[in-house]
């Protein structure tokens, strides 16, 4: 008792405990509020800056692919005009000469003379004409591409250029074309050096060469050699110039067009105090940057551009030669802090061709989310690429042989036509295997399956709303009926017009759910489906036009729009058809549908240059292998691949904002967090008070002292707590009261079962039982009563539920088997027909009783038995050492009447040799339940008693209750009320 004063005078009260709670909830919840207004604030500033920043941004990459396009027409207008003068020299080769006879006046004189018997004939002319295989890009051609990129160059007012302003631009243009094709053709000649080289080592090689020959094949080798190294220093030379023409020529186009970019950055949208945009080409070159449109903007990162840690960034990410870690890696923004101000930057990628880029993304994407459904289709892709591959080489082989003998273009060769026959079916099959292997059918169909569901609901309720407004219009022209509520005409017209809105807004719903059928912009599968059928067309017409519009607007309107779609596919398959058929060289086909080849730009690239480039497409795999990142798509990305943005955002002013806010919310918390500490405190000790009266009442009544009153405490919890320890106090005398009654009537049961056991034939068997009520008092019964006859009747029962009522059944019954067995009666069918009628007639519905009675027959060692419903004995077998559960059952005592009974209930006997035992229980024992609801079960006590069968029945008895009591954790040999789950009771006879 000491040591509890003074633990509770050391250790917090419930003051402070309280106290120090209300601390801890106090600070956790303004902690917390702050901490996710703090995130909120953040989150809303990086929001808005990026919403700020998504449509200067899609601009900024528009101007940077038509800075591209323009670069790339101009410098590609020159090297035409380069190439058109070698393809002259080039395809003069193949140009077919024709034999005639002499013509004009000296032909016309010859034969003159002829007819006058002179000796005079005409000399034969040999003429070159030009064939199908010798035509290119006329001059004509590349003058009205020039005409048409010229025209994109205009004021900002709209008016064209001036000629000096286009000739200083165009100059930048020819020196980039000619370095270009400078190292093209140093390319070349290497690798026809090397052919010339490896010839000459051969023939050096042989030891019959005479010495005369063998020095001048020294001297070729060794002038080979030489120029074999100067044409390997002019590559990198030209390379370096082209670079350094390049970026003069965007420089000044970017000048040129600065003012119109300014104009139109302002007025979407750009805070240049607060954002600066750098865009770079894959060498790190910059392009453009907003800093140099706007003074206010040039300042944005000045410091940011020189810091080491942003430089490594930056070097780290145009070092990656792997495009697929450039497309693959979400570059997220990276914080930095420099001169006190606070900078996040961010890297994104650039594609020169979106139409292309976007489509091998998509592709990508499911690649490397593992996505393991288009696998099949990627195998099939594959096999057909390699049957393409082996058709093409025929293709080109043919091609060669028609271009050498100049005779006939390619559609009008037999052979040509076939083998482009074919080409087609090859196309066609790898077509109609991506719709059968597509792994995403459900998809569309889930798709459809909405779109219906939805368009019907809209239809529907049209349908109603219409109903209802003409319900209400006919309240206009008819008078109400007697069973109707009547509305006044203000009422009806307000209720019309409001259904004529609601009817409005569901037109407006059905016309937006009519166009979003077809619409692809949010069904990811469709997109993938299109990617992988259309990327190689759409690669193709990236090569063969320059676009007049850049940017994803085109590839928005193809999502979007089914009809786009529709056109933009014709358009693709009628391009292929006029590469296939072989007839013109420069000259597209008429359109046949509604759609014009010109909506695609500008055709730069002939139609032996376009099959190439289809030949090259076609029999490329989409995927050839995910490890490697090899096939189609990764190379399209990594020559589509133009640069990066370099995207600067300047979040300092946002960030102090937010820090301030935040440092005002914490002195604010603080101030409220110690008052609700105080508040707290006070508010405890009025509580305390009270409950400190309780406390004390109640160690009174730890010390025994029944006579407590707690005292009125009001209506709240404590006022609760207070009545309810009184109703307490008053329970536990009651209860004490009913605890020595209880008392007592275990000890008059213990009077009614046998005190000790029968003696008479200890001679031939031994017994031994055991018994413990649930509540002190109980409904299990067990008796041994010694019959005239010499014999001995045991019985074992069990009235169902427990406690004083099932008690007091088992008395009287008791009283009944032992004055039925006085009177003489051995039936034992009979017996329990009377006791049955009794219970069934003198007690409840629900009070039933199992009960199991047998007599022992010394004379024949026998056991005559019968059952009501109890369960059933166990009997060790001595001479085989089993264990047997004997036949029993029948319907419990009380249950029903005796006609239905009697049927139920049968007698049984058997015999006990020297050794044998017979063991029977009540359900209490086989149940009996572990701390953790585990029962003891029958096959522990056939165990028990398998192990001990050779042992006296009250050693067995004291080893089952020893088990039990080890498995129930509780101590069964004590007097007094137990926590089992039923009363518990146990006979057993051994045969000596």
């Amino acid at each position: 008792m000491n040591k509890k004063r003074i633990l509770r005078a050391i250790l917090p009260g419930i003051r402070t405990k309280l106290s120090f709670f209300t601390a801890i909830l106090i600070v956790s919840i303004l902690g917390i509020t702050s901490t996710l207004h703090y995130n909120q604030q953040k989150k809303a500033l990086e929001d808005k800056l990026e919403s700020e920043l998504k449509t200067p941004l899609e601009y900024i990459n528009s101007v940077v692919l038509d800075l591209e396009n323009l670069t790339r027409s101009l410098v590609m207008i020159e090297e035409f005009k380069l190439r058109v003068k070698e393809k002259k020299k080039e395809l003069k080769q193949y140009k077919r000469t024709i034999v005639s006879k002499e013509t004009g006046l000296l032909g016309s004189l010859k034969d003159f003379g002829k007819s006058l018997g002179l000796n005079l004939k005409r000399n034969n002319v040999y003429r070159s004409v030009d064939t199908y295989f010798t035509r290119y890009l006329s001059e004509k051609e590349i003058d009205d591409f020039e005409s048409k990129v010229r025209a994109e160059l205009r004021k900002e007012n709209g008016a064209p250029i001036e000629s000096t302003t286009y000739k200083y631009i165009k100059g930048f243009a020819e020196k980039t074309a000619l370095a270009r094709i400078t190292v093209e053709r140093a390319k070349i000649r290497i690798i026809e050096i090397e052919e010339e080289l490896q010839s000459i080592e051969s023939e050096l090689l042989d030891s019959s060469l005479v010495p005369k020959r063998k020095n001048t094949l020294s001297v070729e080798k060794s002038n080979l050699i030489n120029e074999r190294k100067y044409n390997e220093k002019t590559i990198p030379a030209n390379e370096r110039k082209s670079l350094n023409y390049e970026t003069l020529l965007t420089k000044a186009l970017q000048n040129f067009f600065r003012g119109s970019h300014k104009d139109h950055i302002t007025s979407i949208g750009l805070m240049p105090d607060k954002i600066r945009i750098l865009t770079f080409d894959r060498t790190g070159k910059e392009s453009l940057d907003t800093g140099l449109l706007f003074p206010e903007s040039s300042n944005t990162g000045k410091k940011l551009l020189k810091l080491n840690e942003y430089l490594e960034t930056k070097k780290s990410i145009f070092a990656e030669k792997n495009v697929m870690n450039l497309v693959r890696e979400k570059y997220l923004p990276t914080a930095y802090e420099v001169g006190g101000r606070q900078y996040e930057v961010v890297f994104r990628p650039v594609f020169r061709n979106p139409k292309t880029a976007e489509r091998a993304k998509l592709i990508t994407e499911i690649l490397s989310d593992n996505e393991s459904g288009f696998l099949d289709y990627f195998k099939e892709d594959l096999k057909i690429s390699e049957q393409l591959r082996e058709l093409i080489l025929k293709l080109r082989t043919r091609v060669t042989e028609l271009r050498k003998l100049g005779k006939v273009m390619p559609g009008a060769d037999p052979t040509y036509r076939s083998l482009a026959e074919s080409y087609r079916e090859l196309i066609k099959k790898r077509e109609l295997k991506f719709q059968e292997l597509i792994p995403n059918k459900s998809a569309f169909e889930i798709q459809a399956k909405k779109w219906n569901e939805n368009y019907s609901t809209l239809v529907e309720k049209k349908k109603q709303i219409t109903n209802e407004i003409t319900d209400w219009g006919n309240k206009l022209k008819t008078p109400p009926k007697e069973s109707e509520t009547v509305f006044t005409l203000e009422e009806i017209q307000e209720k019309i017009r409001n259904l004529e809105s609601l009817l409005e807004e569901t037109n407006d719903h059905i016309q937006r759910v009519l166009l979003s059928k077809d619409d692809w912009t949010i069904f990811k599968e469709a997109k993938l489906n299109d990617a992988i059928l259309e990327i190689r067309n759409a690669a193709l017409e990236d090569f063969a036009f320059v676009p007049f519009q850049t940017g994803p607007s085109g590839l928005i309107r193809y999502y979007k729009d089914d009809k786009e779609r529709e056109v933009q596919i014709a358009k693709y398959k009628q391009f292929r058809e006029w590469i296939l058929s072989g007839h013109s060289e420069t000259v597209l086909p008429k359109p046949k549908g509604k759609f014009s080849f010109s909506d695609s730009g500008i055709l730069v690239r002939s139609r032996t240059e376009s099959e190439e480039m289809m030949w090259s497409l076609d029999e490329t795999p989409v995927l050839l292998s995910m490890e490697n990142g090899s096939g189609l798509v990764y190379e399209l990305l990594e020559k589509d691949l133009l640069g990066f943005n370099v995207i600067i955002i300047d979040r300092t002013e946002g960030y102090r904002q937010i820090k301030k806010n935040r440092e005002e919310q914490i002195r604010y918390a603080g101030i409220i967090a110690v008052l609700g500490i105080l508040s707290a405190y006070i508010l405890a000790w009025f509580f305390v008070r009270k409950i400190k009266i309780i406390s004390k009442k109640t160690e009174e009544i730890e010390r025994g002292n029944l006579d407590i009153t707690f005292p009125n405490a009001g209506y709240d919890e404590i006022g609760i707590l207070s009545e309810s320890l009184n109703d307490m106090v008053h329970g536990l005398k009651e209860r004490e009261e009913m605890k020595g009654e209880l008392v007592a009537a275990e000890e008059i049961q213990k009077r009614l079962l046998p005190g000790t056991l029968p003696t008479s034939l200890e001679d031939k068997i031994e017994l031994a039982a055991f018994y413990k009520a649930m509540t002190g008092v109980g409904g299990d019964y067990y008796d041994f009563i010694e019959l005239k006859e010499g014999k001995l009747a045991f019985c074992i029962g069990d009235v169902s539920n427990h406690g004083v009522g099932p008690a007091i059944v088992m008395a009287l019954f008791r009283t009944q088997i032992r004055a039925i067995l006085r009177k003489g009666e051995r039936n034992l069918k009979k017996i329990l027909l009377e006791v049955n009628g009794s219970l069934y007639e003198d007690t409840p519905d629900h009070i039933f009783v199992t009960f199991f009675l047998g007599v022992f027959d010394p004379e024949k060692s026998s056991v005559e038995y019968i059952s009501a419903g109890h369960v059933k004995p166990m009997f060790y077998d001595s001479s085989t050492n089993k264990i047997h559960e004997l036949p029993a059952g029948g319907l419990p005592l009380g249950m029903d009447e005796n006609q239905f009974f009697e049927s139920t209930i049968e007698r049984r006997v058997i015999t006990l040799d020297s050794g044998d035992f017979f063991f029977q229980y009540t359900d209490g024992f086989d149940e009996a339940r572990s701390p953790s609801g585990e029962f003891f079960g029958k096959s522990r006590i056939a165990k028990l008693l398998l192990m001990n069968g050779n042992e006296h029945p009250n050693l067995l008895l004291k080893k089952m209750v020893s088990d039990l009591e080890t498995h129930t954790a509780q101590n069964l040999s004590q007097p007094g009320m137990s926590n089992l789950n039923d009363d518990i009771a146990m006979i057993a006879i051994r045969k000596k």
